[in-house]
């Protein structure tokens, strides 16, 4: 039996014209971005809380309201706007640093399916290329 590693897909965003990883993963409820990518993003107050990614805890005060562009793996492009939640580091994926970090509460909103059932792993924002976001 072939034993395969399961990863985070790495998909690419572009946020003001400079173009970022992000992974998508599932077990994360928030999202986050790399302080320094955050640094001159609008602010959005948030009620503080600490979280453990990657091993270390980190202290979250504000969120930053991002807007940008994703790519699903076919390289269509979709416009996206979230509050995400600034975080010094987000590790590595793939051999790549990692800019961005969606979970589970945008992916859901984005209608996201992950065929993992490839390699690499094929994504699909059904809600983004429908234009079909819901409300909830």
């Amino acid at each position: 039996m072939e034993e395969r590693l399961m990863s985070r897909p790495l998909v690419e965003v572009e946020i003001e014209g400079s173009k970022l990883n992000a992974i998508l993963d599932t077990g994360a409820w928030r999202s986050y971005i790399r302080s320094e990518l955050a640094e001159r993003l609008p602010a959005v107050p948030v009620e503080p809380f600490e979280v453990k990614l990657g091993g270390k805890t980190f202290s979250v005060r504000e969120g930053k309201l991002v807007s940008g562009i994703v790519k699903d793996t076919e390289g269509r492009a979709y416009r996206f706007g979230h509050v995400l939640y600034p975080i010094s580091d987000l590790g590595q994926e793939d051999g790549k640093k990692i800019d961005l970090l969606f979970g589970a509460v945008i992916l859901e909103d984005w209608g996201t399916i992950i065929n993992e059932g490839t390699l690499p792993a094929q994504v699909d924002y059904s809600r983004l290329r429908k234009g079909e976001l819901t409300e909830l």
